[in-house]
């Protein structure tokens, strides 16, 4: 999920997204204060399996995206998280964020 006020680059967060074949929900409509967010889909495929692969290597090419468009002084204009989960391990696990590294 990825949350920004700024609506020009929440709309080339998910064209990019798009762009490298992830199934993208959204931008939404402006929440308070400007905020818009977009959901990039999971790709329904076990771990493992090469569609899993394929899907976590342009998940990779997104954080990588968002990463690079940090602003001089290291702060984004994007919130973004990143989970996994599994009915069949009964599981839910963060696994990556903006603001990792930072604490």
């Amino acid at each position: 999920m990825i949350t920004s006020f700024d609506g020009g680059r929440i709309a080339n967060a998910a064209a990019f997204a798009q762009g490298i074949g992830l199934d993208v929900l959204g931008p939404s409509d402006p929440a308070m204060n400007g905020y818009r967010s977009l959901l990039i889909c999971p790709d329904g495929s076990k771990e493992g399996w090469p569609d899993s692969d394929k899907g976590d290597e342009r998940r990779e090419e997104m954080r990588e995206w968002l990463d690079s468009h940090k602003d001089a002084d290291g702060s984004s204009a994007f919130s973004w998280v990143e989970f996994s989960f599994s009915p069949d391990d009964h599981t839910a696990d963060l696994v990556a964020h903006a603001w990792a590294g930072e604490n």
